[in-house]
């Protein structure tokens, strides 16, 4: 499977830029509608402002006059011949503007030497807009008396006012955002740093080395990454611990019995009779079951502690359980001449993996009669107590002092002066998978003075919810 790569920076740059282009160029539009309707409205109040002022000043006294030729306003030389000059004699923009005045006959009695000889537009009072010569112009009519007064300007005044105004809205946002793109970039950087200097030091590691990792600035985002890194680092630790100390274990243990194996097998080649010869044959027959089954609890024991053996998780019956199992052990517990019994008070289910849980329960059993008297009785019992179920398991015998009753679940450990023999596994694998289960497990005696009772209590759960 390929992954995809990617990086967290880029995305972070180019997610901010395209916001800031959609965001910015948004503004940008909205201010250029703003710009232009506010210029208009200048531009209009000035139309209106000028004629005001040509009517008050001018159009009166031309009402009356009787003169043959329009008076003609001129513009400064240097304004007529350049737009971009002589702005200490007045403004560019004023070749562009306009005025008129026309007596109601259609008489023309003044106008400005930037407006043409036909009118400009309507003789109608108000706002209009007059195209003349391709050129749009805006034109404010004002009536007084027997005189019109038309104030105009050209369009392309607008349109460069409006251009200039978005140009200088926009201008500071496009810089700005170039700077805040380089300062967020920068940022990001600086902030992602943590994260490159994680890859660096896990790639320096050596394949070998399982060391927490710690880093010399932690960001909070990347706390939980380090944190679930050094709990997988420690799982792997305990796991290797765990099989180093399985395998040390393990070929200390194996070794004995196959050292006496190899004896009773010389000692049978070596036999002077058939009678030694068997003898020595049927020793060596029962050395090589006892490493059978030591081969198999170290194997069990493995797979349970390093929980290989995975199944699902169900609801159990242990009434069944026990049933089963009872019946699977008993022509070998009867060979030792015990007795097995099983109580319970009712029909009581739990959660859990059924291999493991029948596995609990046979080495329960088997511990019990193998530590237990030649006839004695092994009870298995259910019950249920303050929400929890408990499956106890008793036997008659030699009971275990206080100082080692929570040593027996130690892998490879035996009762001092015990004479029984055994792997020391059967207990170990019996309180791993109580854990596994969130159980609990309790070793007592029987009695004063005899036998021994393992208890192993779950909690009890709601069958109706669970189904």
């Amino acid at each position: 499977m390929i992954m995809k790569q990617y990086s967290i920076r880029q995305r972070l740059v180019v997610g901010i830029l395209i916001s800031m282009l959609f965001i910015l160029g948004g503004m940008g539009f909205w201010s250029q509608l703003v710009a232009e309707h506010e210029s208009e409205e200048i531009f209009s109040a000035r139309l209106a402002t000028s004629a005001r002022v040509l009517e008050s000043l001018v159009a009166r006294q031309l009402e009356k006059a009787t003169i043959t030729n329009p008076i003609i306003i001129n513009l400064p030389k240097e304004l007529e011949e350049a737009d971009g000059a002589g702005e200490e004699t007045g403004h560019p923009y004023e070749s562009r503007i306009a005025f008129q005045v026309w007596r109601n006959d259609g008489t023309l009695l003044a106008k400005s030497a930037s407006a043409p000889n036909e009118t400009l537009g309507s003789l109608k009072p108000g706002f209009t807009k007059h195209l003349l010569d391709d050129e749009l112009w805006h034109v404010f009519t004002l009536t007084s008396g027997q005189v019109s007064v038309l104030a105009a300007e050209k369009n392309a005044v607008r349109e460069e006012m409006a251009s200039d105004l978005g140009v200088a809205i926009l201008t500071p946002l496009v810089a700005g955002a170039l700077l805040l793109l380089i300062v967020v970039n920068t940022i990001a950087f600086t902030n992602l740093r943590p994260l490159q200097a994680l890859a660096d030091l896990l790639s320096k590691r050596k394949p070998q080395s399982i060391e927490a990792i710690e880093l010399h600035e932690t960001p909070n985002e990347l706390k939980p990454v380090i944190h679930e890194l050094n709990h997988l680092l420690q799982r792997v630790r305990d796991n290797f611990t765990r099989e180093q100390r399985f395998i040390d274990a393990a070929a200390h243990e194996i070794r004995t019995p196959i050292a006496a194996l190899q004896i009773h097998i010389q000692n049978a080649v070596n036999a002077n009779n058939d009678q030694d010869r068997s003898k020595s044959l049927e020793e060596a027959l029962k050395g090589l079951r006892r490493t059978t089954r030591l081969a198999e609890q170290l194997l069990t024991f493995s797979r349970m502690s390093g929980s290989v053996d995975k199944e699902k998780v169900t609801l159990l019956s242990l009434d069944a359980i026990c049933e089963d199992v009872i019946h699977a052990q008993s022509p070998l517990i009867h060979q030792r001449g015990q007795t097995i019994k099983f109580h319970s008070s009712g029909d009581y289910v739990i959660q859990g993996e059924q291999s493991k849980i029948e596995r609990l329960l046979q080495n329960l059993i088997d511990n019990a009669s193998h530590y237990g008297t030649q006839n004695g009785v092994i009870d298995v019992a259910l019950n249920e107590s303050n929400q929890f179920i408990e499956l106890s398991v008793t036997n008659d015998g030699a009971t275990i002092p206080d100082a080692e009753k929570e040593k027996i679940f130690n892998a490879y450990y035996r009762v001092l002066g015990n004479q029984a023999t055994g792997s020391g596994l059967g207990l170990a694998i019996v309180k791993e998978i109580v854990n596994q289960h969130q159980a609990s497990i309790t070793v007592e005696n029987k009695s004063f003075g005899n036998g021994t009772k393992v208890t192993v209590r779950f909690k009890t759960i709601d069958t109706s919810e669970s189904t």
